[in-house]
Formats: C-alpha cells, structure tokens, sequence
C-alpha cells in the first residue's frame, strides 16, 4: 500500500472514534480520550450544549463514553461528543415522555410533560431561587423566603405554632398584634370590644 493510500485509510479511521473519557483538563475545558486499544488522544474540546449567548457546563465523567468527531481525519483536531450509554452510566429512564437527569449522589431533575410534572429532588443539601433581592431557600430542616413583599393568595392551613416578629398584625385592616387595644373594658364576666 503506497503511503498516500495509507494516510487517506488513517484520516478516513479518524473521522469519527468510539470512546472513553480517561483525563479531564478543567480550567482548559478539554478532555483526553481513548479507544480501550492503547491509543490515547490529544487534549481536545468536548461538545456542550449550548457555547453563545446561552451558555451550558456539565463535564464529562471519567469513563464517560461518547465519540471523538474530526471532520479533517486528524483525532488532534476533533471534538469529543460525550453521552453514548455505556459502563460508565446506563440510562436514567425508558420512557418517551420525560426528560431525565439522574446525578452520581442521587439528586435528580425529571420532567414528564404527560403527567404535567416537574421534580426536583437532592438527597440532602439547598435548593436557592434567587430573583434580584428576593429568595426562597430550601434546606434540609427549613424552607426560608425572603422579599420586600410577600403574598399569598387561598386557604392556609398551618399546622405547628406561629411566630410572628413584627411591628403590627393586622385582620381585615384592624390591628390585632402585641399592641393592640380593646374599649369597653368593665371588671366582671362581661366581653371586651372589638379590637381597636
């Protein structure tokens, strides 16, 4: 085989590899990868998501597989794709109507847009929502909001004791908190007014 034939047979075997995961570079975003027959990649880049105005990270694990894609046939100028399922994470579901993703720790994100629902669990740890100074927080022993104003609107059902740290409570505009006063006081068994 003459050596052109030879280098069009190694581009060709280059353009796209089945592989592994075996090194990750962070602060370079770049990973090496190998085809589990002794070969070994250059550092290249791994594919995301999105890389514009929206912006993705989620870096493959070690073991991930996937496919390093070199359109020239050169592996040193590829891109790996990761995601194949494999040994290193089967997949999370096998449903069509959910989009899944299951963490190392256990934490999950499952949307199902059949059942109109959308979970958030973590094992342990906080969940923060935060729009400019207003904030929910939940932990593993508290659920804390946080704004200049809050409402809620329905039925409240609050089953435990109530601590109110404030300068007035109000019902249906009277106040009816630690300063409120009453008339018509009288010594005996008679009732008080109504709050003033």
């Amino acid at each position: 085989m003459s050596y052109v034939a030879a280098a069009h047979d190694r581009m060709i075997a280059g353009l796209i590899i089945p592989c592994s995961v075996v090194a990750v570079d962070l602060a370079a975003a770049m990973v090496r990868v190998s085809d589990g027959a002794g070969w070994t990649s250059a550092w290249v880049r791994w594919h995301s998501q999105a890389a514009g105005k929206a912006r993705h990270w989620r870096v493959p694990s070690l073991g991930e597989q996937g496919a390093l894609i070199s359109p020239s046939g050169e592996p040193a100028q590829g891109t790996f794709v990761p995601g194949l399922y494999g040994n290193a994470g089967a997949q999370p579901d096998n449903r069509d109507h959910v989009e899944v993703w299951r963490f190392d720790d256990g934490g999950s994100l499952v949307y199902d847009w059949q059942a109109k629902s959308y979970s958030i669990s973590l094992p342990s740890g906080t969940v923060t929502i935060q729009v400019g100074g207003s904030s929910a927080v939940i932990t593993d022993s508290a659920i804390t909001g946080k704004a200049s104003s809050i409402t809620l609107t329905g039925q409240i059902t609050l089953n435990g004791d109530v601590q109110i740290n404030g300068a007035s409570l109000k019902h249906n505009g009277v106040n009816v908190g630690s300063t409120h006063t009453h008339s018509g006081v009288l010594p005996g068994g008679g009732s008080t007014a109504v709050p003033q």
